[in-house]
């Protein structure tokens, strides 16, 4: 026997109906009977290869037709010649018909077995490619991070394992305050019919809620013709609103580590031949077939992935709204101990984040070559929120101050100068009691009126020294003003019984009247500076992922200056990411125009404005993202969050 493809096969008309059609099919080339053995000679000398099947009553191939044929019988259409134990049988020519039959039956039987044995290859490479395209889907889910880029995944990979024409998925919604889910909501369908996402009860009214309740695998042949008494049925609504018509039907459930169902995976139409689009038609006649047992267990496999894929995506999510709560409570948190800044973490990480997108859009410039990617992003918002945490770190009463002078300091000066008020009417008495001793009554009169006069002239210096002080008190925001008068105010005494000559104003309150700019002075700057080391070394203590790790080094440089005078480390411009640039004007922005600080007044936009462009032309700052920064007007963003956007992009 010869048995190889492409082969013209020479069947005797008493054997035709015996070869299957598994081989008299793809497998040959050319078909011909004969009936006797001339008609096969000439068959031999006319067409090769051949394939000679004997017959038990005439031997097909006598010794010499073989041997003048040989080559022709076992030539390949390949061309490469091979003397098979299959290729051939050469019987005597006097055989007798009890070694004939037995012969053929053996002859038969081999056939038998090849046949076999390439159905059965072909089958596990069948299993081959089915197991190399789970693999391939396995990967892909296990590698897609976009929720919604993973549903088109898992329906889009399903339906094409199975030839269906279309799949949808529902996900079991997760109850909040009950223990067991009482809804699925349908996700998605690969029939791109634009269905919007609806509700269905989980329970054995519906197909899909049937399965999400029992955990049951459904293999429908007709969903119209449901066998048996089902407590489900299939709404054809959605057919006739999409003049569709449904047929054959794989539903699976999506079953986590815990065997709890997730989610249902639901095929529909399976494709008669998968590469040929169906009608109307087509679904309602034979261009769809059921799905069968190896269906179901492809897509078992796929569903179990995908649920797998699904738990761990959600699991992220879980994990990212976590993370996301933590930052905002810790902003929260901090901005409590100093109402006066609260909202201006959020507002920097706004600016920050408008700011970086729009860089993304300009082709320009140093510009032309950056794109910040959506993990370097997620960086820079999380480094604006957290950029002012290590205030934790500072003394909340140099957090808050609002003054000049701390309020404790404020009420001593206001007791010693009403300590020197008295002093004086003390002083009016006394005189007025000694002259009175001295002087004839009638003269009382001007006396009391001369005296109360220069206390009055007293009183009101008095009052205008404090005036002063209390003026000096408040914050200056540029350097500006003389303080030659409190220095006057400063070097005046009055006497303090039992503690001798006091100043007016004590050496470390006139140091604090005196500076020029804010209200804080070198110490308690020095203090206010160290939030950043502090934020820092906090940041710095936090296990982030990869995509998140710069968050440190962002929030560490808002303080530095393209110049290198900027603060704490005094880095120049190579050393500075474009990242802590972008945060860095939002920072100085929302600073300058910040509308809830009791120590200085909303600016104006414009002069905020010009105070950074000022910077830019100094070289403090980087100007062409400030020129993006005005050009693209993100600075009005704070009118939207003045009235109570504070909202916080997700990323």
């Amino acid at each position: 026997m010869l048995f190889a493809r492409q082969m013209a096969i020479c069947v005797h008309t008493q054997l035709s109906d015996q070869l299957p059609p598994y081989l008299l099919g793809p497998l040959c080339r050319n078909l011909y009977y004969f009936t006797d053995p001339s008609e096969f000679e000439s068959v031999c000398h006319d067409k090769h290869p051949v394939l000679a099947v004997p017959s038990a009553v005439i031997p097909v191939i006598p010794e010499n037709i073989f041997a003048q044929n040989r080559g022709r019988l076992v030539e390949f259409s390949d061309g490469v010649r091979t003397v098979s134990p299959y290729s051939y049988m050469a019987l005597p020519i006097n055989i007798s018909s009890d070694l004939a039959v037995r012969a053929v039956e053996t002859s038969l039987g081999a056939i038998r077995s090849d046949l076999e044995r390439h159905t059965l290859e072909h089958r596990l490479n069948i299993s081959y490619e089915d197991i190399r395209k789970i693999t391939e889907v396995g990967q892909a889910l296990a590698t897609e991070k976009s929720f919604d880029k993973l549903i088109d995944l898992i329906i889009e990979r399903a339906r094409e394992l199975v030839d269906a024409d279309g799949a949808s998925l529902y996900l079991v919604e997760r109850a909040s305050n009950q223990e067991t889910p009482t809804h699925i909501r349908f996700k998605r369908s690969a029939l791109q019919l634009n269905a919007n996402e609806f509700r269905l009860p989980i329970d054995k009214k519906s197909i899909a809620g049937y399965v999400a309740l029992t955990g049951e695998e459904l293999l429908l042949a007709d969903v119209h013709r449901l066998q048996g008494n089902t407590d489900y049925t299939y709404n054809s609504s959605f057919d006739k609103m999409h003049n569709y018509h449904t047929k054959s039907m794989m539903v699976i459930p999506m079953k986590n580590h815990r065997n709890d169902v997730i989610g249902v995976l639901q095929l529909v139409n399976k494709k008669r031949i998968p590469d040929r689009e169906l009608t109307l038609e087509s679904m309602q006649g034979s261009g769809v077939i059921p799905f069968n047992e190896n269906d179901i267990e492809i897509i078992r496999s796929v569903a179990g992935q995908a649920a797998v894929a699904i738990e761990n995506n959600i699991l992220i999510d879980d994990i990212s709204n976590l993370f996301e709560a933590f930052v905002k409570a810790s902003v929260t948190a901090i901005e409590a101990r100093d109402p006066t800044t609260s909202g201006h973490s959020f507002r920097v990480a706004e600016y920050s984040i408008s700011m970086a997108e729009a860089v993304n859009r300009v082709a320009r410039g140093n510009f032309s070559n950056i794109y910040l990617s959506s993990e370097q992003l997620r960086e820079l918002r999380y480094a604006s929120l957290l950029h002012d945490f290590g205030k934790v770190g500072v003394r909340e009463h140099v957090l808050v101050k609002s003054k000049k002078l701390y309020p404790e300091q404020v009420q001593n000066i206001r007791w010693r100068f009403q300590y020197i008020r008295k002093l004086f009417e003390n002083k009016m008495l006394r005189e007025k009691i000694e002259a009175m001793k001295n002087l004839p009554r009638e003269a009382w009169d001007s006396l009391e009126q001369k005296l109360e006069i220069e206390l009055d002239q007293k009183n009101r210096e008095v009052e205008h020294m404090l005036a002063a002080i209390l003026e000096a008190n408040e914050p200056t925001i540029l350097e500006e003003g003389s303080f030659d008068f409190i220095q006057r105010i400063a070097a005046m005494q009055f006497y303090l019984d039992g503690e001798g000559t006091k100043p007016y104003i004590e050496p470390e309150e006139l140091y604090s009247l005196s500076i020029r700019k804010g209200t804080l002075d070198d110490k308690e700057r020095r203090e206010i500076e160290s939030h950043v080391t502090h934020t820092f070394n906090f940041l710095s203590k936090i296990p982030w992922t990869k995509d998140l790790k710069g968050i440190p080094r962002i929030a560490y440089g808002h303080h530095e200056k393209l110049d290198g005078t900027g603060y704490p480390l005094n880095l120049e411009a190579p050393e500075i990411s474009i990242q802590t640039r972008i945060m860095t004007i939002a920072d100085i922005y929302d600073a300058l125009t910040a509308w809830d600080r009791p120590y200085k007044k909303a600016m104006d936009p414009l002069r905020a404005l010009s105070i950074l462009e000022e910077e830019k032309k100094q070289g403090k700052i980087d100007g062409e993202i400030l020129d993006i920064f005005i050009e693209k007007k993100i600075y009005e963003k704070v009118h939207e969050l003045k009235r109570g956007q504070e909202q916080v992009r997700v990323i």
